[in-house]
């Protein structure tokens, strides 16, 4: 998920109070503020709601097939990047009600308190932390333990990799055991898992080859492209059958400049290219941008993500044209899950104030409406 760093003019379109604000019956100072959001990230047994508040915003977002989401904040240390934090999670039901929600006290830059990282998976979200046990926990907000095999598992249809590669998780049973049949990376770099379970990379050649998109299924080559005009590809990603590679064209000794996409639609066998134009504005997108991220929706659409540059999306999964978002409040990064867009408003450093719109947005539009979630005011 990309993380913009610099404020542009957004589309405000509803002015909402901040969760300091609309929590409390006056307003509060800045004193007020830090006292209340240092005596959160120091208490070593946190209420979830309390580190959520203070959080203001989450910085990750997760749903489950049935429409569960799974939100996770953090609150650190405004003023130094170690000492005391807080993290928390809260589980939404699909009509946005609470389900579940814990917090735990934690010290940042101690990887030994990493709180670890969820997966999705169809009936609710696994937790695999490296230093303690994980566990699934269901959408009804019930934890279960998870399963581990020393038995090797073929990389297939909606698993997931974790542990650097070294390990898959088997979403349908919530098993993890080491991977295999997994394509090496040695040679491809960027490379992407579709949903069924075949890779997608950019192969970086040495020398003066020209950069290849690949789609690998079994972890043999069935298909490879050559990227035109010479142009670096440092993105993939794909579903469905539609893949999308950022083209880059290198500018000077260490800048780039991203000049269009390479787009599939048809599981790798032909592919088109798109260039800047009035049906893919990249006006926004100046050299030397620090990454570029593309994403593809469950129904082929391609976004379109870039520090510092409006977040683009398909009008169709054709993706033959496409249009800015209107961004409610100022979005430090744009993400889909399944069809619909999700947006997260927070400041680019942890603050005890918040900003306007702070929180979580949502699109089922392609970006040109938008609504808060869980919901206003909530």
């Amino acid at each position: 998920m990309l993380r913009r760093t610099a404020p542009r003019a957004a589309l405000v379109l509803v002015s909402l109070l901040t969760p300091a604000l609309a929590s409390c019956g006056s307003p509060q100072t800045a004193a007020d503020r830090e006292t209340r959001y240092t005596r959160v990230i120091e208490d070593e047994t946190p209420r979830a709601r309390d580190v959520i508040d203070v959080a203001g915003a989450p910085y990750k977002a997760l749903r489950s097939d049935d429409g569960s989401m799974l939100l996770r904040y953090n609150a650190t240390s405004v003023e130094d990047d170690e000492g005391p934090a807080a993290n928390a999670w809260r589980l939404y039901g699909p009509d946005g009600g609470i389900v579940a929600e814990h917090a735990e006290h934690m010290v940042a830059e101690d990887e030994t308190d990493d709180p670890g990282p969820f997966y999705a998976v169809p009936d609710g979200f696994v937790f695999l932390p490296s230093v303690k046990d994980g566990f699934f926990l269901d959408v009804r907000g019930e934890r279960h333990a998870v399963r581990s095999s020393k038995k090797s598992l073929a990389f297939g249809r909606g698993d997931v990799l974790v542990d650097g590669r070294k390990k898959l998780l088997r979403t349908s049973t919530h098993t993890v055991a080491p991977a295999t049949g997994v394509p090496t990376t040695r040679d491809l770099t960027f490379t992407d898992f579709d949903e069924r379970g075949t890779a997608w990379g950019v192969r970086q050649p040495e020398g003066s080859e020209p950069y290849r998109v690949t789609r690998r299924e079994d972890g043999r080559p069935q298909r490879s492209q050559e990227l035109p005009d010479r142009l670096l590809g440092e993105d993939i990603d794909a579903h469905g059958g539609t893949a999308a590679v950022p083209l880059e064209k290198p500018i000077g000794r260490d800048d780039t400049l991203f000049t269009g996409l390479f787009v599939t639609t048809d599981d790798g066998k032909s592919w088109r290219t798109l260039r800047n134009s009035d049906r893919l504005p990249l006006n926004e997108f100046k050299p030397g941008l620090s990454e570029i991220e593309v994403r593809v929706l469950d129904d082929g659409r391609v976004l379109v993500e870039g520090d510092d540059a409006t977040p683009l999306v398909a009008d169709t999964p054709a993706n033959r044209s496409f249009h800015k978002i209107t961004e409610p409040a100022d979005l430090i990064s744009v993400f889909p899950l399944g069809n619909t867009l999700y947006g997260i408003a927070d400041s680019d450093f942890p603050s005890y104030d918040h900003i306007d719109g702070e929180g979580l947005w949502r699109s089922q539009d392609g970006g040109r409406g938008w609504n808060r979630f869980p919901g206003e005011g909530d």
